[in-house]
């Protein structure tokens, strides 16, 4: 009995036109939104290039991380991304700010050490309008040694010289004494009671 009234439900005009007005009411708007969000995540794909170089330049005080990124997004204003690096090893990080798609930042992190090993940037990513979604990349440099500053070179200061007082007004100026210039000594006779 069951059987008659499942068949004659589902061979019914009246559920036939039930059943084509859920399928365009509700499965093909919700296959539509659904592809369309596939569509925004496919579209927001994080496209980047990043690159973290380590060296010891002249009068830093340790060694210094270079950090590159490149959004290879297109030119639009929802591709924009803030981006900061942060170096594994030493814990420091530098926020590069907003990057525009196409565009290419260089920092430097300042890590304050002498020494580092191979190591890792990570680069963390967050759209700037906003909108949902975070990513992060990676980029490794090579290890840098014996990264210290060089000791200063003490500058020698003149000390100053004391300067004349000067002479109160209507106090003529002293000349200095001219002293003769000797001439040879002539026809002198010296008189000595006890010599030979």
């Amino acid at each position: 009995m069951l059987n008659i009234v499942v068949k004659s439900l589902f061979s019914s005009p009246k559920f036939m036109m039930i059943a084509v007005a859920v399928l365009a009411l509700v499965i093909i708007p919700l296959t539509i939104i659904q592809v369309q969000n596939q569509q925004n995540i496919q579209q927001h794909a994080w496209l980047t290039t990043q690159s973290a170089s380590a060296s010891c330049p002249v009068g830093a005080a340790g060694v210094e991380i270079t950090v590159t990124f490149t959004n290879t997004e297109p030119l639009d204003p929802t591709l924009s991304m803030d981006v900061t690096a942060l170096d594994q090893q030493s814990g420091k990080s530098v926020d590069m700010g907003s990057i525009k798609g196409g565009e290419t930042k260089t920092n430097k992190i300042q890590t304050g050490k002498a020494t580092l090993a191979n190591g890792n940037v990570v680069f963390s990513l967050k759209w700037t309008d906003g909108h949902a979604g975070t990513d992060t990349r990676s980029a490794i440099y090579n290890a840098v040694s014996n990264c210290v500053p060089p000791t200063p070179t003490p500058t020698m200061t003149p000390k100053p010289t004391a300067t004349p007082t000067p002479l109160p007004s209507g106090v003529p100026s002293p000349t200095p004494t001219i002293c003769p210039t000797l001439g040879p000594v002539q026809n002198v006779k010296i008189d000595c009671p006890n010599c030979p």
